[in-house]
């Protein structure tokens, strides 16, 4: 890879080399990173009972408010866009946003199978679906590749936005969509700045974002207004695309309407996708999608736009121009970085605030033509996850927090779907993430169902030794990376941090809970003065702790967690049954089946907190006396004056666990082969103190519960490094033979190396291809001056004997003709005259003498 003056910019602990790595087989093949070499343990006792198929039953009536806002174009809006269109088009190419309007022409068929049962496999933590043949998600490629909307301008930041010299109606007087469009389209005059800004919001509120209101709002007016005057904007950001399904027809084929109505060619894949068709909820299909999507495809298309050259758009990405196209090369380096997308473009609407999502491709390397490795989730280390921006300074260096990065892209890259070391990391995922029968599910999803046998449950995994196989217990807490600092702290820190490093220092701060933010405070007072709670889980106090810490982030970063009270229930029995017994057993029905979480463009939660009302539970910086919650009836923090007290499990009691924690530091300093051996003096003590430590000491000590699913692992690595050591000699026996085997290969290039001949030959073969293309030419030419030559030649005998018959005719005429001239004739006749002349002026002149006498 070329070599770029930013090569050893560091973000963070972040490197370009870190992103961008060299395929191990592949020589112009590159894998995408950051890699990971840690074990996903941690990660899988964190997160893999949170996704939605495993942890709740399966229920397609809870999606029934989730689709109504569709994009499709209700009646007048074709005719504003072609009024619209004809003076502010050259505006929209120049900006981005063309492609994407002109697929707001088209109604978009609605497959309610495929969307009421893919949001099931969506992983809120990771931001991917886990299908079974591996984790896909959309990326910033799907986006430059459907819509056109551009990516590589400045982000959006609803802090500096301008704020608009117009007012539009409020939405008590336009309420639907159609009264929008009546009171802003004119139908006579120019196109004014209001009107296009007018024309531009309804497009982002009701075809880019689906606002979840379902009539018009004034969210992203601000947007509109700066589009509308020609800002380059990273509109592409905020929109994430569509995924690649299955069993489509192929996309060349498809027809898209044109401003007429007239159905055409499509120009780019994101027409070809309007052209899908659709289907409405039936329960039979419905579980065919989920069959696929559980047990994955055997041949799955990461990698789907093969057929590129067939549209002409977008033009400014060309995947078919790679090599030639340095533009090109420079937006696929912004869709393979890391960054903080954008969220929310209104600071006055008070649910969707301006914050950010992350975006980590490193988990999805095969769609974007590149090896897959174990992915290392940088930002989950680096930041807390998903949340609110609180200021103009932090909004703009979080979006441009990684712009430094700038990742030279070879010329002659080759794209490839392959891995390297990531199936070993994938197959522990999807044993513990698919262990769940699969025949219940589709039961759920359609009564009918006839479920086979193997759909009932198959074998019980094994380790690759055949050894049974230890699936780790759900981990008490249950957010991944939940002790990171926020993204504030990062951005104000005058040195980088490391990923590690972020990752542990909230952590050693000792255990006294984190306090809750002072909007997630407010948000608890104003439930519990409402009304009580009406559940608590059964779980231990410490335990119980924990979860109220989750929750009361999970406010913070909008309830990014479907059902709390699944994952309360997991964790409990988690400790009192065994992992054969976890799996044997059905999986807990929760109190409330919340709708599955929303994906697309934007994670849409409002079922979400639908879902949570009446399970709610309190933040953990909240005293609880005689049963009454003061931080809800007090207008202050408590702590602000007197700390809290410590609650009873917070703080170790050294009388009591002073003795077990020093047999617990003996047996951890054995060797890891003893441990991985016989675990259970570990679990044994941990178990006796568990309700007396810490949550913060418990997170650390928990994986130790679990050392014994990598015995076949330790062994294996132990019985490689004594073999290393025997095999010495003879790794020095190879690097000497092939020293000279190197010695001999030099020899022996040197002596064939017929590159330069190679070329000079292809050189004069396409010579020769010239010149033989020139003869075939002046061939042609010679053959067709023959042939007219030949032509000319009969055409010319005709045209002779033609003359020579008019010829005879003329002679003919001619002998007829009288010769002479006028002149002669008349000068003959005038001969004649004169001599009548003389003879009468002879008889006048006689007369005259005679009568005189």
């Amino acid at each position: 890879m070329a070599e770029s003056s930013n090569a050893n910019v560091t973000v963070s602990g972040l490197k370009v080399s870190d992103i961008l790595l060299p395929h191990p087989s592949l020589p112009n093949s590159m894998c995408l990173g950051p890699r990971s070499s840690e074990s996903p343990a941690h990660l899988i006792s964190c997160e893999a009972n949170r996704i939605p198929f495993v942890n709740q039953d399966l229920d397609l009536t809870s999606w029934a408010d989730c689709l109504r806002a569709w994009p499709n174009p209700p009646e007048g809006w074709v005719a504003w866009y072609n009024r619209v269109s004809k003076t502010h088009y050259a505006t929209w190419e120049t900006i981005g946003i063309a492609d994407a309007l002109s697929l707001s022409l088209s109604p978009l068929e609605k497959n309610e199978n495929i969307l009421k049962t893919i949001g099931y496999f969506w992983s809120d933590a990771l931001n991917c679906f886990m299908f079974g043949h591996g984790p896909m998600t959309p990326t910033l490629l799907d986006v430059a590749m459907i819509t056109g909307l551009d990516i590589a301008s400045p982000s959006p930041s609803a802090f500096k936005l301008p704020k608009v010299p117009f007012t539009l109606s409020s939405k008590t007087e336009c309420t639907s969509w159609g009264a929008y469009l009546k009171r802003y389209m004119k139908t006579k005059g120019p196109v004014t700045e209001r009107e296009h800004t007018a024309f531009l919001n309804f497009w982002l509120e009701h075809f880019i974002f689906c606002g979840p209101s379902l009539a018009p709002t004034k969210n992203y007016l601000s947007l509109a207004y700066e589009l509308a005057k020609g800002t380059h904007l990273g509109l592409g950001k905020l929109f994430l695309g569509e995924n690649q399904i299955p069993n489509f027809p192929p996309l060349a084929t498809c027809t898209f309407p044109d401003a007429n109505g007239r159905e055409i060619r499509c120009t780019s894949y994101g027409q070809a996708l309007y052209g899908l068709p659709g289907s409405r909820l039936i329960p039979k299909e419905a579980a065919e999608w989920f069959k696929i999507f559980f047990q994955g495809l055997s041949n799955p298309l990461f990698f789907p736009y093969t057929e590129s050259e067939n549209f002409e758009n977008p033009v400014s990405f060309r995947l078919d121009s790679f090599a030639d196209d340095a533009s090109t090369r420079h937006l696929f380096s912004i869709m393979i970085r890391p960054c903080f997308l954008p969220v929310g473009m209104s600071t006055s609407n008070r649910i969707i605030k301006p914050g950010y999502e992350s975006y980590q491709p490193v988990v999805v390397a095969r769609q974007l033509g590149l090896g897959q490795v174990p992915p290392h989730f940088f930002l989950h280390h680096l930041t807390a996850s998903r949340a609110e921006l609180p200021d103009i300074l932090t909004g703009q260096r979080c979006y441009t927090f990684f712009d430094a990065l700038a990742i030279p892209i070879p010329h002659n890259l080759c794209f490839t779907t392959t891995t390297d070391g990531f199936e070993t990391w994938w197959t522990m995922w999807k044993t513990h993430a698919f262990r769940r029968a699969l025949g219940p599910s589709l039961k759920q999803l359609d009564a009918e169902h006839d479920t086979t046998h193997q759909e009932q449950d198959g074998p019980e995994p094994t380790q690759t030794d055949g050894s049974p196989f230890t699936f780790l217990p759900p981990a008490p807490v249950v957010l991944f990376c939940r002790n990171s600092p926020s993204l504030k702290q990062v951005i104000m820190q005058g040195q980088p941090i490391s990923p590690k490093s972020a990752s542990k220092s909230k952590a050693s701060s000792g255990p006294v809970a984190p306090r809750a933010s002072t909007q997630a405070r407010k948000a608890v007072r104003k439930v519990a003065a409402r009304k009580t709670l009406k559940r608590k889980a059964p779980v231990q106090e410490n335990l119980q702790t924990s979860t109220e810490e989750n929750s009361s982030e999970d406010a913070q970063s909008r309830q990014r967690d479907a059902n709390p009270g699944n994952s309360e229930r997991s964790t409990t029995q988690s400790q009192t049954d065994s992992p054969t017994s976890a799996r044997q057993r059905s999986t807990p029905k929760p109190a409330a089946t919340p709708a599955p979480i929303k994906t697309g463009s934007r994670v849409k939660r409002r079922c979400v907190k639908r879902a949570r009302k009446g399970s709610q539970v309190s933040s953990p910086s909240q005293e609880v006396s005689n049963g009454c919650d003061l931080s809800s009836l007090l207008t202050f923090d408590p702590e602000s004056i007197e700390p809290a007290t410590s609650k009873a499990g917070e703080e170790p009691s050294p009388g009591t666990v002073h003795g077990p924690l020093q047999r617990l530091k003996t047996l951890l300093s054995s060797s890891v082969e003893t441990l991985v051996e016989n675990p259970e003096a570990v679990t044994g003590i941990l178990e006796e103190i568990q309700s007396h430590l810490p949550v913060t000491l418990q997170v650390k000590l928990w994986p130790a519960v679990t050392l014994s699913a990598f015995r076949s692992r330790v062994q294996s690595a132990r019985q490689r490094i004594t073999l290393r050591h025997a095999q010495l000699p003879m790794r020095a026996d190879i690097a000497e033979k092939c020293r000279r085997l190197n010695e001999k290969k030099a020899a022996l290039d040197a002596k064939t190396d017929t590159s330069a001949n190679s070329a000079e030959l292809e050189t004069l073969r396409k010579e020769l291809e010239n010149l033989e293309e020139r003869v075939r030419m002046t061939k042609r030419l010679i053959q067709e001056k023959e042939t007219l030559i030949a032509r000319s030649r009969e055409e010319a005998q005709g045209l002779t004997a033609d003359l020579k018959t008019d010829l005879a005719e003329i002679r003919a005429l001619s002998s007829q003709l009288v010769t002479g001239k006028d002149e002669d004739d008349e000068a003959e006749i005038a001969e004649v005259d004169r001599i009548r002349a003389d003879a009468l002026r002879a008889l006048d002149e006689f007369l005259q003498k005679n009568l005189s006498v």
